[in-house]
């Protein structure tokens, strides 16, 4: 048990430090996608003039600040979209430790990578999407067959409900199919939780749309309003729902 406590521990923390990194790779990720272009073997360049990007210029958080938020190769500004994914990744980690018995801390912190990475990814890259959201669907029920989350019934029949939920979204049409979240949220959550986490996700995904209006950013696609919204819904209920027993 202290083996595992320890294993738990270091595994969290690890977890903790490269979180920086993790949230600059998804937006690298999505932003290249979105492009129609491969993230494998693509080299980070400037936005505004092309210019490749040197170890130092793409430090998570730090290269930002030292830059004063404009590139060196042009001085023209950086996008705050790139900033704000480290600090959410940052973020959610500190605070998933703060809010989860250290027992989950590692579950957690999987949880707010794989619902950033598929909220990021349902609209530019719906495949990449879709194979984290059956990662964390999968890794949902190993959680609860080992006992660490609720009863495996409840939360098998939560992921069967939330893949006809996912299956009804995705044949509405609805662009980059952003309720593939569902399904891992079934998992994770279980039936009785999932309904709160959709609730709390259309209330998110109604002010981010109204935050999209008033910020002058209403071309960003609703798919991407309601990722963010579900994503939010699910990390509320998971820290603070009956999944955790808080």
């Amino acid at each position: 048990m202290v083996l595992a406590g320890t294993t738990t521990f270091y595994a969290s923390l690890g977890l903790l430090l490269v979180s920086p990194a993790t949230g600059a790779f998804l937006k690298f990720w999505a932003d290249r996608a979105a492009e129609g272009s491969s993230v494998i073997g693509a080299a980070s360049h400037c936005d505004n003039c092309g210019k490749p990007l040197r170890s130092t210029q793409v430090i998570p958080i730090v290269s930002w600040l030292l830059a004063g938020g404009r590139a060196r190769c042009c001085g023209k500004d950086i996008r705050h979209g790139l900033l704000s994914s480290e600090i959410t990744a940052v973020g959610l980690a500190v605070w998933g430790i703060l809010a989860a018995p250290q027992h989950l801390w590692l579950p957690t912190l999987i949880v707010a990578w794989l619902i950033q990475a598929i909220a990021l990814l349902a609209a530019p890259d719906r495949r990449a999407a879709f194979a984290l959201a059956m990662v964390l669907t999968w890794l949902g029920l190993f959680w609860a067959a080992m006992g660490l989350t609720g009863p495996f019934g409840m939360h098998l029949l939560g992921a069967l409900i939330g893949a006809s939920c996912a299956a009804l979204g995705i044949l509405d049409k609805i662009r980059g199919a952003p309720t593939l979240l569902l399904l891992p949220a079934g998992a994770i959550l279980g039936a009785v939780a999932l309904p709160a986490a959709i609730f709390l996700g259309i209330a998110l995904a109604l002010l981010h749309r109204g935050w999209c209006r008033l910020a002058d950013r209403a071309g960003t696609p609703h798919a991407t309003s309601v990722a963010i919204g579900l994503a939010g819904g699910v990390w509320l209920v998971w820290l603070y729902g009956p999944t955790l027993g808080l």
